[in-house]
């Protein structure tokens, strides 16, 4: 009687400590900033040199001397950035994020642990539900630019201004190589790789590990506009990186995305759609990413952990 009495307590000690919360570790939340804070500051700096060596072609093309009178000159000088320099600035940049980001990822998540093989993760309901979250989110973000510039159109006016003066889109090989390619995997490395895995070591629950990537993957653009939108595909994405449990297939589909906006608009621009057209695919794209997202809840190989 006294064996099975302590056996009772035994097994109720035990669903009690399973229980238990486990106690948040915040100084991981504020680390989760960290990997953030250092792409802009890579980015800048990376940037830096090639600003000056601008400013250095315009002093040398108009006679300026008068420091002020530099400083007001100074959309001139982004101009000639542009159009001589950003190739270089970009690249140093992909350069020291992939070695930066690449580096301290692999030793601080990768190493001496369980690696997740590709065919763990990697599934053909995934890859159908993730191109169909990209081809949806795009119609949406469309639908969505389009009630932007009806509501705020200075706003909009100012956003479109400064994507014109970033200078990549302006050059087919940045395009491909930095917007495409290597800035999407910096990305991932920096927000799915390091700040997710911080977040997921403080001990809160996968969606706020979620939610606060996103929100960091939106401010790390720096401005509102991109920012919105970019915390939008933040969520799926982590939510993806969730499910999946690798940079990888996120690192795949950000891609994907990213040759979408590319593009994908600009076949989408070709069929001259009107704006209540793209208003109504904008709407119904809502309907395909839920049944996307769900799909990939549903997929064999996803995390069936509750978010």
């Amino acid at each position: 009687m006294s064996e099975n009495t302590n056996e009772n307590l035994q097994v109720k000690e035990a669903q009690v400590a399973s229980t238990e919360k486990k106690p948040i570790r915040v100084g991981y939340i504020f680390l989760s900033i960290v990997p953030v804070a250092a792409l802009v500051v890579i980015q800048s700096l990376a940037q830096m040199p090639f600003l000056v060596l601008a400013f250095v072609d315009l002093m040398k093309q108009s006679d300026i001397t008068d420091p002020l009178e530099l400083f007001t000159s100074s959309p001139e000088a982004l101009a000639i950035f542009n159009e001589k320099y950003s190739l270089w600035a970009f690249l140093l940049y992909s350069v020291i994020g992939l070695i930066v980001f690449g580096l301290w990822y692999f030793k601080g998540f990768v190493k001496n642990k369980q690696k997740v093989k590709n065919s763990e993760t990697f599934s053909v309901t995934g890859i159908i539900a993730s191109v169909l979250v990209v081809v949806a989110l795009q119609f949406a973000i469309t639908a969505g630019f389009i009630l932007a510039y009806k509501i705020f159109p200075n706003v909009m006016e100012n956003y479109s201004q400064l994507m014109e003066s970033a200078g990549i889109v302006n050059n087919v090989f940045l395009t491909v190589v930095y917007a495409i390619i290597l800035g999407p995997i910096i990305e991932e490395l920096c927000l799915r790789g390091l700040s997710y895995g911080y977040l997921e070591k403080s001990g809160i629950k996968p969606i706020f590990v979620i939610l606060i990537s996103g929100i960091l993957f939106g401010i790390m653009h720096l401005n509102l506009v991109q920012g919105i939108y970019a915390s939008v595909l933040g969520f799926i994405l982590g939510y993806i990186r969730y499910k999946y449990r690798t940079v990888r297939f996120v690192a795949l589909v950000h891609i994907l995305f990213n040759i979408m906006g590319t593009y994908g608009n600009v076949l989408v621009s070709k069929l001259d759609l009107s704006e209540g057209v793209s208003l109504i695919l904008g709407g119904v794209s809502l309907f395909v990413l839920v049944f996307a997202l769900v799909l990939i809840n549903r997929d064999k190989k996803s995390f069936k952990g509750e978010a």
